[in-house]
């Protein structure tokens, strides 16, 4: 066996561990995931494919928002049908997906740089802190760098065949349709075309079959702009001309920091690549060595046992367990007609409580009826008590009684509200 290989699949386990040790618990479902999911479980109950995707809540002007493409619907409907709709299970293949990524960067590295500079890529990507806390949660971003590194290594390749510029071209329209930071690689793109103009390469057949594959790939959501009149492009001239930052608005940086970067992780490696190239050129290759493996410890040996771990299991403990827990009490309550509501965060309406109830076929009323519901089950931490609450959500209810009051565990509090005027 070659030395390289058994490097090679060292890192592999040690990446596929640092993942999936005590995976079930630190899988993160909550916000986004469960609209997701809501959304797909409708079209696969409907028969029916949607021609647009998740709506991008972060750009809504005066009431009006904008949607992405179809496309991670379409890979979520087939990922629950194929795994029988077990979210552990299909957080489960974005994990995998990260280290598919970081295995297709490493194979890219190696033609350039060989096996000594793709290995210590390839680990420092797969033991990177700060990366790892997004591989448990169900997100579209996370196809951004496996689509990016194909779109790259076929640009490269362009010249080989024409058929690279088509598969370029489809690895971008999908990008673009499942997450719009791929719009990030404009200026690369720009630059292989100025490129190629340049070469005198044969640019207008090329170019022409990667526009033609970016095209196919979003033929959905531009089927979805002609029938309802561009209505996410009018929608995006609107928030250009009228997006006014409101007082006291600042851009967090840090809040959207692996938003913006996921676009640019195989370029970033390949950075870092040419970089260890040179240091190879001017420092003792024991030095070099040593200090890349102190830094791929450091990593790991964070990553295991660093804070970020349970990162993102947003509010902290808030575990698919404890939400089964809760959807498990509402169900032996057997009520109808009741509501369902959390204010551990800003989301109010409980969209994962919601999903576990409508798969055990125990539905709530709709997220606009809770004026309208004599029942509400609230999660709720110790210091916010319902009687106190000002979310809508629960002063609908008043005048109420509690019902019941059930711990949860990690100050998570579990009330089942009754209105006073109920007819018992």
């Amino acid at each position: 066996m070659k030395k390289w290989f058994f490097l090679f699949a060292l890192i592999t386990l040690a990446a596929l561990f640092l993942r999936f040790w005590h995976f079930p618990q630190l899988v993160n479902f909550h916000l986004d995931p469960p609209l997701f999911m809501h959304d797909v479980s409708q079209m696969v109950e409907e028969g029916k494919l949607s021609l647009i995707g998740p709506r991008v809540d972060s750009k809504i002007i005066e009431g009006r928002f904008i949607f992405t493409g179809p496309t991670f619907y379409y890979l979520l409907a087939i990922l629950a049908l194929a795994l029988n709709w077990n979210i552990v299970l299909m957080t489960g293949f974005f994990a995998l997906l990260w280290v598919v990524t970081f295995i297709l960067i490493f194979f890219w590295l190696r033609q350039r740089f060989g096996d000594f500079i793709a290995l210590i890529v390839y680990a420092l990507l797969s033991f990177l802190p700060w990366l790892l806390p997004y591989s448990r949660i169900i997100w579209n971003p996370h196809l951004i760098p496996f689509f990016g590194i194909l779109l790259i290594w076929f640009l490269e390749k362009r010249g080989e065949r024409r058929l690279f510029y088509l598969l370029a071209g489809l690895s971008f329209g999908l990008a673009f349709s499942i997450h719009y930071a791929a719009v990030l690689w404009g200026p690369l793109l720009l630059y292989y075309l100025v490129k190629d103009v340049r070469g005198k390469n044969a640019v207008k057949q090329g170019w022409l079959l990667f526009a033609g594959g970016a095209v196919f790939a979003n033929l959905p959501f531009l089927l979805f702009e002609l029938r309802h009149d561009f209505y996410n492009l009018r929608t995006l001239v609107f928030q250009f001309k009228y997006f006014k930052p409101s007082e006291g608005y600042t851009f967090s940086f840090r809040s959207q920091y692996y938003y913006y970067i996921f676009p640019f992780i195989p370029l970033i490696a390949k950075a870092y690549a040419l970089g260890l190239e040179k240091l190879k050129k001017i420092l003792d290759f024991k030095i070099l060595v040593v200090s890349q493996v102190v830094l791929m410890s450091a990593f790991f040996l964070y990553s295991l046992f660093g804070p970020q771990r349970e990162a993102l299991i947003n509010p902290e403990g808030w575990t698919i367990e404890r939400q089964k827990l809760a959807a498990g009490l509402i169900i032996e309550d057997n009520e109808t007609g009741f509501e369902v509501a959390t204010v551990i965060d800003s989301d109010t309406r409980a969209g994962e409580l919601r999903w576990w109830l409508k798969r055990a076929g125990y539905e709530p009323m709709s997220v606009i009826d809770y004026d309208k519901t004599d029942i509400l089950y609230l999660v709720a931490p110790e210091s916010r008590p319902p009687e106190t609450e000002t979310v809508w959500e629960v002063k609908s209810l008043r005048p109420f009684k509690i019902e019941k009051k059930i711990d949860l565990g990690e100050d998570f509090i579990f009330y089942k509200l009754v209105r006073n005027s109920r007819t018992p």
